[in-house]
């Protein structure tokens, strides 16, 4: 049976909506697949970073809540900050149901179908598509990028038995004093040490506050008394209101590869996200072009080749390199402080530098003055002038 759609796209997040856009832009006949209906509330916080931006058309404007030209790193037990400030939005504050929606809307002017709402059922391969059995009926293509979270339906069904390596996040909504809400406008606040292997985040929203921690420490219990410690830590009282939502984010991409026959995973499905900050909308919308990429500009045969080997080249080596340093930072505590003491105000401009997309954690760890030989410099400076320093 002849395929009546080229891709269908299951998940209308960051990741999906984004190959829905691209993959219409390029002539391919797409549905986007949403179990809810758009706009649908999103636990995130909703921090674009300077990177995602490159992803999309220029055409393409997302909704964007408060912008912030400024970051800052604190830590609060060493009680060290550092700030660093930029001509462009290192982090835009975004709402993620209005993020989602915006991106969606884009694909959909661009020629592709939404189904939504429409859960995912199951879905059965052949030598020539897919088909995708809905609760609308079943819908057939040529080929599928799951993107439907962390949680995926299309992995389960496609046979991957193992799910990505996640860690807990928790995260309130607070709509605070007028007062309070000014002190942290237009900052993109993260703050480590302020909880076990892990650290808190306060981003300024147009009329609120998305605050919240996070632990690379799996299992670790009492994250809500930890937030509650955190938030009056740095200054978030008097809170009028608050939503509260947990959820977890990956930290190792999926094991078994991400294509099986005509299925390519992408996303948090993929358990693609950065592990030294958790942040995963710009890795999602990343894993989306290199998909798309693939599909519009491979033969049909070696689509899952392309995919495969693009990702190798292009977004692996990144994840794993954050992978490493978010090692050192969680889990060699006193390695770091011992690092930001000496060149806190280098370390925190290259991140930034990462955040923008100016560099990668690649060239920060390969090139001369990169970021490993200044971490390893500092960490020499720092021993000499205190063999203790480095005790975590």
């Amino acid at each position: 049976m002849t395929a009546p759609y080229d891709v269908a796209v299951v998940g209308a997040g960051p990741a999906g909506a984004t190959a829905a856009l691209l993959l219409a832009r390029g002539g391919k006949r797409v549905a986007l697949i949403e179990r809810e209906t758009l706009p649908r509330y999103k636990t995130c916080g909703g921090g674009v970073v300077g990177r995602a931006f490159q992803v999309l058309p220029d055409d393409v404007k997302l909704p964007v809540e408060h912008a912030c030209f400024a970051a800052e790193a604190h830590f609060l037990e060493s009680e060290m900050s550092f700030r660093v400030e930029r001509d462009v939005p290192i982090v835009s504050m975004t709402m993620r149901a209005d993020l989602d929606k915006a991106i969606a809307d884009a694909a959909v002017a661009s020629g592709a179908e939404l189904f939504a709402p429409c859960a995912l059922i199951d879905l059965k391969q052949d030598a020539d598509g897919v088909d995708l059995e809905t609760a609308r009926g079943t819908i057939r293509a040529a080929w599928v990028v799951g993107a439907d979270g962390v949680l995926s339906t299309v992995a389960r069904k496609a046979g991957w038995t193992h799910a990505p390596r996640t860690i807990p996040a928790l995260e309130i909504e607070a709509r605070v004093p007028a007062d309070v809400h000014a002190r942290f406008a237009g900052v993109a606040r993260f703050d480590f040490e302020a909880m076990e292997a892990g650290y808190g985040w306060v981003f300024p929203k147009r009329d609120h506050l998305s605050c919240g921690i996070l632990t690379m420490q799996r299992g670790l219990g009492g994250l809500h008394e930890e937030l509650d410690r955190y938030l009056a830590r740095v200054g978030v009282t008097g809170v009028l209101s608050l939503e509260r939502h947990g959820y977890v984010i990956p930290v190792k991409p999926r094991r078994g590869g991400f294509v099986r026959g005509r299925v390519l995973l992408a996303g948090d499905a993929a358990g693609f996200a950065d592990a030294l900050t958790g942040e995963g909308i710009s890795i999602a919308m990343s894993s989306a072009r290199i998909a798309a990429q693939a599909i519009l500009e491979t033969r049909d045969g070696r689509v899952g080749v392309a995919y495969a080997r693009a990702l190798r080249r292009d977004l692996l080596p990144e994840l794993f390199i954050a992978r490493g340093l978010a090692w050192i930072a969680y889990r060699r505590r006193g390695l770091m402080r011992a690092a930001f003491r000496a060149r806190g105000a280098e370390l925190t401009e290259r991140v930034a530098d990462v955040f923008l997309g100016t560099r990668t954690y690649r060239s920060l760890v390969t090139r001369p003055g990169s970021y490993l030989s200044l971490l390893r410099g500092s960490l020499v400076a720092s021993a000499r002038a205190s063999p203790a320093s480095t005790r975590g």
